[in-house]
């Protein structure tokens, strides 16, 4: 082999090595959201001027305190949840120090009821797509921003169809 052809097959495989580090730190951030949405777990994938912001149940939420605050609070609203992040497609950037990624979200979870008495919870069946930004930084990846549209948020004894979305 030349050594074009070395350097043309390591820059490939340092490509394919970057996309699934970032593939992986989507599945850590899901997996932080399932361990009782682990609050600083979730803050250290992003940068310190990082966004996470996702509309319908979400909230929008820049840098590491206010990240954390927000997924503090957050199982007093959401007790149980189960992300399967699905679809991944990652896109490295030529200079090898940025990336975009978009996945999908179909998520189980129990949440506070809309219409019952305080303690009241429904199990939930919702669905986001998520359009991400990364940046490595000293060889690691992370969140630059995290955006998540959600497509339907619906009790599971009523489904999408009846139930688009919650009141």
């Amino acid at each position: 082999m030349t050594d074009s052809t070395l350097a043309t097959l390591e820059a490939r495989l340092i490509r394919l090595e970057d996309a699934r580090a970032v593939e992986q730190l989507k599945y850590h951030y899901a997996a932080h959201c399932d361990n009782s949405y682990d609050a600083e777990g979730i803050a250290s994938l992003f940068t310190d001027d990082g966004r996470w912001i996702v509309d319908g149940e979400g909230g929008s939420n820049t840098g590491h305190d206010q990240i954390v605050a927000h997924f503090t609070q957050l199982p007093q609203k959401i007790s149980w949840a189960q992300h399967y992040i699905i679809n991944p497609q990652v896109d490295i950037a030529d200079d090898g120090r940025q990336a975009t990624g978009t996945f999908r979200l179909l998520c189980l979870c129990t949440i506070a009821s809309t219409d019952g008495a305080d303690g009241d919870k429904d199990a939930v069946i919702l669905t986001v797509d998520y359009t991400d930004r990364f940046v490595k930084r000293d060889g690691r990846w992370y969140f630059q921003e995290l955006r998540g549209t959600t497509h339907q948020v619906s009790n599971w004894d009523q489904g999408w169809v009846k139930q688009p979305f919650r009141d």
